[in-house]
């Protein structure tokens, strides 16, 4: 066979071989995520050779990528964007991590996990920034870090952890507790930077 249906064919292949590495490094990391982790181990438990996992995934800095995006699409955990959407979406990124408890729990508590979110530090970060652009104009910079590192902080499955467990909350209650927090420092910050504010001389 020979032609563009060869060539389908072909990529076909290909991305179920890049789906099957996937699979397995995912599963690694939900079921198994103290055992070690590299591209000899998921190739080993994919049945294929290691130079195949290396085709698909040059790097350890490239798998690692590819299963933070895996993880994100699993669970739907995203940050918000605009300041509307900044307490419904923690409501929501709460229920996400019950729904996924084990999953979440073992990002939080495993070496492998931690390495895994550490990927998307950067872009939840600059969708947090983006979401809180007009609260932010007012504040002083020192302010301005303190603001969204707490509300990183509070975007977290650690934060839920605590108040599942350490709090000793109910789903629900841990829910409406990080929403009426969230909430509560927004209302601050909102109130620092209307007084900060100073519009800029003409």
């Amino acid at each position: 066979m020979s032609g563009p249906l060869a060539a389908s064919l072909r990529e076909r292949q290909a991305a179920a071989t890049r789906e099957q590495i996937l699979d397995v490094a995912f599963e690694m990391l939900s079921k198994h995520p103290e055992a070690p982790f590299s591209h000899e181990a998921i190739a080993k438990q994919a049945g294929m050779g290691a130079r195949t996992v290396y085709r698909y995934f040059s790097s350890r800095a490239e798998l690692l990528q590819a299963v933070w995006l895996r993880l994100r699409g699993t669970t739907g955990v995203r940050f918000p964007t605009a300041e509307a959407e900044i307490v419904p979406f923690i409501r929501g990124m709460f229920l996400q991590f019950e729904e996924h408890e084990a999953l979440v729990r073992a990002m939080i508590d495993s070496p492998l996990g931690r390495e895994v979110r550490g990927r998307g530090v950067a872009q939840s970060r600059a969708e947090l920034i983006k979401s809180l652009a007009t609260i932010l104009s007012g504040l002083p910079v020192r302010r301005q870090n303190q603001l969204v590192g707490l509300l990183l902080s509070m975007y977290s499955g650690n934060f839920w952890q605590a108040l599942r467990d350490r709090g000793g909350l109910s789903p629900a209650d841990a829910q409406d507790a990080a929403a009426w927090a969230v909430e509560a420092l927004l209302n601050s910050a909102r109130h620092d930077s209307r007084s900060n504010f100073k519009p800029k001389e003409t």
